[in-house]
């Protein structure tokens, strides 16, 4: 197989793993694929608030999660690709309004704040929801992709406005369209803090859907867990791939972590580590 052949398949299964289409993602000076892009501390930060979201399960959901409604746990099954940029993440998902009501932060009196603290829509394009966050001023773009970008953004404005209309009940009042930070959102500091494992919680971000569809585990994220490490841990019923297998295609495929390195401890968990920062993986 000549370099260029290897080459060309080496790209074909990166694509295959992040489930991207070639045009979506970002190529570095070489033209080869480069999947965590984000340019400051800030992105990186909300990047990885964001994935203790995201890496949350039904039966093992986030603390921010609504007591009642639409689970955000339930957000893979909606999320086609996920592809870092300088300044913002990009989230391509079949239904951008049905999630983005579910990110976005509500108070309720019996139960305190839900969804994610100090997020803001920022602008509607004809396919796109922006989002700014106000702590880190990092940014989230939820694109549309059954929408066309002949679409007028009028429609899809009007599709948001229906979708997040239970914001509005009298139950609730949307923090999100608030311009300056809630006092109750102010209290949940902690989540956006900068951690020694903020770069390796930002890059699993950016590699949803290898886990969630190559790999094909739903991962829950715990921040303390054995000798008091971040633990990523999932079901490995059914055929689903192990703590070693998964801790290998962080860290030798193609879409493998820069950097990281897995070393196995039992026979179903492992050590992944990256610029000084370790976490556990777990097959339960």
């Amino acid at each position: 197989m000549s370099p260029h052949t290897h080459d060309r398949a080496r790209r074909n299964l990166l694509l295959t793993q992040l489930n991207a289409d070639s045009r979506a993602v970002l190529r570095d000076g070489r033209g080869r694929i480069s999947i965590d892009n984000a340019a400051s501390g800030a992105q990186h930060a909300f990047q990885a608030m964001l994935g203790t979201f995201l890496l949350s399960t039904l039966q093992d959901p986030h603390v921010l999660q609504a007591p009642i409604g639409a689970s955000m746990s339930s957000t893979s099954a909606y999320v086609n690709t996920v592809v870092s940029h300088p300044g913002r993440l990009d989230i391509h998902t079949n239904t951008a309004c049905r999630v983005a009501s579910r990110f976005l932060p509500l108070l309720t009196e019996a139960h305190g704040p839900h969804g994610i603290p100090g997020l803001r829509l920022d602008g509607i394009g004809s396919r796109r929801l922006r989002f700014v966050h106000l702590p880190t001023g990092g940014r989230l773009d939820l694109i549309d992709s059954r929408s066309s970008p002949t679409d007028r953004r009028r429609d899809f404005a009007e599709h948001f406005r229906r979708t997040t209309r239970w914001h509005l009940e009298p139950r609730y009042t949307p923090l999100w369209r608030l311009a300056e930070l809630h006092p109750s959102e102010a209290l949940l500091e902690r989540h956006w803090q900068p951690k020694p494992c903020m770069l390796l919680r930002s890059a699993l971000v950016t590699r949803a859907a290898l886990l969630w569809g190559e790999l094909d585990i739903r991962p829950s994220w715990t921040e303390q867990a054995l000798r008091h490490l971040p633990e990523l841990a999932w079901d490995s019923s059914n055929g689903r791939p192990g703590a070693h297998e998964v801790g290998a295609a962080l860290t030798q495929a193609p879409s493998r972590i820069l950097g990281a390195c897995y070393e196995a401890v039992t026979a179903h968990s492992g050590l992944l580590s990256l610029a000084g920062a370790t976490i556990w993986l777990r097959a339960r």
